[in-house]
């Protein structure tokens, strides 16, 4: 259950709040454009409470359908509501997990709701609003550990009996370690510091991160990384947005050098995700552009040199292929009749033209496709939507050596400019280097579809039906890269996935809310297949 107390405050009319990447404000919002024709609202998020003010002005209410209504009133209600200058809340949540192949499927990744998604047990968020400029954010989560088993002969490698060995578990503390109680002291997960005005925003700290309007992942940035430590800059208007973002990430050198993980690990070198991104609207409202360019940038002797940090750049023309790696996105998307909304992503990271394409050893392409449709219609008091979404990715997306011009050693793990980045955590005096994409969640050698059909009463009801399929051939985040590769995905020997599901929630009374999801899963290696029922409950009680 959870409990949230709120201490008494004055209240503010700031607008700095930020809303994070999974905002119900934001998707609201979002289907609300659908529903009136219109094309998507900003997708790199997350997004200050001035600019959800701003694309919630746009709608014209008069002419949404009367069914939208509920929906439009919920966000009007809780966009527009005061700040406290300070609050303190205490949230506590309940959760039952239960699967049923304790052999097959025993790491976080093999859960559809995984560490990610688990609430936890207790969480103390905490905010502040000074005038309308300033706004801060702490959320102190109590949860449990990610990994408490770590293997001694790599720091990337971690597991617990949690997703495993036992058919049902709790998010509660003790039940697969009764000897102790062992929580999770890398917090905070989202945590920073907010200055804005009217039509601009500036973030600095820990926050998650998420470019595109893709179900199942986007191509440049993804929000399954728990946080960046980032900076961000954006300024919007009504038809153009910009967004800057810098994150910093672990050198590989510090994460595979060969001695003890421990807090005396010294940090070693510098790796910088930097990225700019430019949103139109094009005039009609009915079509939206984004460009984005990035690079990731590492210095293995550390200092940051100062002539790349330009917000306009094309990355690729800096000419420096053993420090950085560039990747482009483009997004496009159309609202050609009201409730039904088309869009494609397309991410260019190596493309063998010119004299590239005619040396004696040939770069391996890597680039990434997506189209999907989102229908969203006003039904009752909610939305009905679906979407269908398919993918796309090259084996060798996101992946280079660092020297960018021969193959990567193989057997060094750290002869890498990837675009993958690693979360640093401690646990009982050892560490761990976690690594993630940055961009697409499944990464490149893959071939997605996916179809969700749901309903939503915000505020009231929510239920989601999904069906998931994905063949992933034989290259991951810790193979190396090597050249003259032109297999299509998914290559070599590939695994298939599949599942459907369903999840709901209901807020039982005012404060009352429960929520549960059921997943079929299979998959399918060397023709032999393994099967999963998994299943998750959870109650949370708000003040």
């Amino acid at each position: 259950m959870g409990i949230t107390t709120l201490l008494p405050a004055t209240a503010v009319e700031g607008r700095q709040n930020i809303y994070p990447v999974d905002s119900e404000l934001h998707e609201a919002i979002t289907h609300l454009y659908i529903a009136q024709g219109l094309s998507l609202p900003s997708t790199a998020g997350p997004w200050s409470k001035d600019e959800l003010v701003g694309m919630f002005s746009r709608l014209d209410k008069a002419h949404l359908d009367p069914a939208a209504l509920h929906t439009y009133d919920y966000v009007e209600k809780n966009l527009y509501a005061p700040n406290s200058s300070f609050s303190m809340a205490l949230h506590l949540a309940t959760e039952l997990y239960l699967h049923t192949n304790t052999t097959s499927y025993t790491e976080n990744t093999d859960w559809i709701y995984d560490y990610e998604s688990r609430k936890a047990p207790l969480s103390i968020p905490l905010e502040l609003s000074i005038s309308e400029l300033f706004y801060a954010y702490s959320n102190i989560d109590l949860n449990n550990v990610k990994y408490n088993v770590i293997d001694p002969t790599t720091p990337i490698k971690g597991s617990t009996p949690l997703y495993g060995k036992y058919t049902w578990t709790t998010n509660l503390f003790h039940f697969w370690r009764p000897d102790r109680v062992e929580f999770d002291a890398n917090f905070p997960y989202r945590s920073f510091a907010s200055l804005g005005g009217k039509g601009w925003s500036f973030e600095v700290g820990r926050d998650k991160l998420s470019w595109g309007p893709g179900k199942t992942g986007n191509f440049l940035l993804g929000d399954q990384l728990q946080y960046h430590n980032q900076g961000r800059f954006t300024a919007y208007g009504d038809t153009m947005k910009f967004t800057f973002v810098t994150s910093f990430f672990p050198h590989p050198d510090e994460i595979f050098e060969s001695f003890s993980y421990n807090q005396s690990h010294e940090l070693k070198g510098l790796k910088m995700f930097m990225g700019y991104r430019i949103e139109w609207r094009i005039p009609g409202n009915k079509v939206g552009l984004a460009i984005s360019e990035s690079i990731m940038y590492q210095s293995g002797n550390g200092p940051l040199d100062l002539r790349i940090l330009n917000p306009f750049m094309i990355y690729h023309n800096y000419y420096v292929l053993s420090n950085a790696n560039s990747l482009i996105t483009l997004e496009l998307d159309y609202t050609p009749v009201p409730s039904l909304n088309l869009y494609t992503q397309i991410a260019l990271d190596e493309l063998a033209v010119g004299a590239e394409s005619t040396a004696s050893e040939v770069h391996p392409n890597a680039m990434a496709f997506m189209l999907g449709s989102t229908y969203s219609r006003p039904y009752h008091k909610g939305i009905l939507h679906i979407s269908l979404e398919g993918v796309y990715t090259d084996p060798y997306l996101y992946l280079r050596s660092r020297n960018g011009s021969d193959a990567q050693i193989v057997g060094d793990e750290a002869d890498t400019l990837n675009f993958i980045g690693a979360i640093r955590r401690w646990y009982d005096n050892n560490l761990i280097y976690d690594q993630e994409y940055l961009g697409y969640r499944y990464g490149g050698d893959a071939v997605v579809g996916n179809l969700e059909i749901g309903y939503k009463e915000y505020g009231s009801f929510s239920l989601l039906g999904h069906l998931f399929v994905m063949a992933h051939g034989e290259i991951d985040k810790e193979s190396p890269w090597l050249m003259d590769q032109s297999d299509l995905a998914p290559s070599g020997n590939a695994t298939f996935f599949f599942d459907a599901g369903v999840a709901g929630s209901y807020q039982i009374a005012r404060a009352w809310k429960g929520y549960a999801g059921l997943d079929l899963l299979a998959r399918v290696k060397d023709w032999d297949p393994s099967y999963d029922v998994q299943m998750y409950m959870g109650v949370q009680y708000t003040l």
